[in-house]
């Protein structure tokens, strides 16, 4: 596997296929930029941001929508934002991976006031948002969320506690975003973002071992590895008009460059098999 973009970023994240502009973006968290790569030309794009981005998804109308320290925005052109929600009822702090729902519905996660070190408690939160502004816990007591994903049939969920180490398992109710554990679930060591073929195969960027894990989820099992020449991976995702191309981010943050000299560079390798397109999220006019 070669690199494929050298910029290096602090921590890439974030990878997601924008389908009608035909490119892949992802964000440098903590370097507040995001990131635009046309795959086929390799040429790159930055946008600098005011505050760091973890995530990023679109809306039908093809506008960017942001996780932040303070939230989930839509990021206007002119670096103006949009509430989704009432930001004044509903304090959504550290938020983390985001993702759109099968549902239409925004999932994000957030990191707990004891990890980023301003308290003690681990209160990170597991949130959806619907279209109409409506904010609903689903996971409560999280130190870090993370990856999240559904199955192809979209009636099964998956989500990571990263500082547990564990993939668990949720039925997944599409009418109502409603979630509750299975009772299965899977140990990947380093699990971070992680993204699903149609196979229902979970690819897992695995933080600082260097690799993409896949795992099974009929039954659960990791079944193979895959290298990658930089020890921090992020996070991956399908991207491409075939969407049988899997973008790897990684981390430079403290790495050891004289040991990791691909640190923060993205990767893109083909794939044998295909992922599925992003969903887009459908916001009312008025929240």
């Amino acid at each position: 596997m070669q690199v494929f973009d050298k910029k290096r970023c602090i921590i890439g994240e974030g990878p997601i296929w924008n389908d009608k502009e035909k490119l892949l973006y992802f964000t440098n968290a903590m370097g507040r930029e995001i990131c635009m790569l046309n795959i086929y030309t390799k040429e790159l794009k930055v946008r600098p941001v005011k505050t760091d981005v973890a995530a990023i998804a679109f809306d039908k109308n093809n506008r960017l929508i942001v996780s932040r320290p303070d939230g989930v925005f839509i990021l206007n052109e002119d670096d103006t934002l949009e509430e989704l929600y009432d930001t004044a009822k509903h304090n959504i702090l550290y938020a983390n991976d985001m993702k759109v729902g099968p549902d239409g519905r925004i999932y994000v996660g957030t990191q707990s006031g004891k990890r980023k070190g301003v308290s003690t408690k681990t209160d990170g939160k597991l949130y959806s948002i619907d279209k109409d502004g409506n904010v609903r816990v689903l996971l409560n007591n999280l130190i870090l969320s993370n990856g999240l994903e559904w199955s192809v049939n979209e009636k099964r969920f998956y989500h990571t506690d990263s500082d547990t180490g564990i993939i668990k398992e949720y039925y997944f109710d599409k009418t109502n975003g409603k979630i509750s554990f299975t009772g299965r679930q899977v140990k990947v060591i380093g699990v971070d973002g992680f993204t699903i073929d149609k196979n229902d195969n979970l690819l897992v960027a695995c933080w600082g071992y260097g690799h993409i894990c896949k795992v099974d989820t009929k039954a659960m099992q990791i079944t193979s590895y895959m290298q990658i020449p930089a020890k921090i991976p992020a996070s991956c995702s399908f991207v491409g008009e075939k969407m049988d191309l899997l973008a790897i981010t990684t981390a430079s943050y403290k790495a050891d460059l004289s040991n990791d000299e691909n640190a923060g560079f993205t990767f893109v390798e083909k794939m044998s098999f295909e992922g599925r397109r992003p969903y887009v999220f459908n916001k009312s006019k008025n929240i």
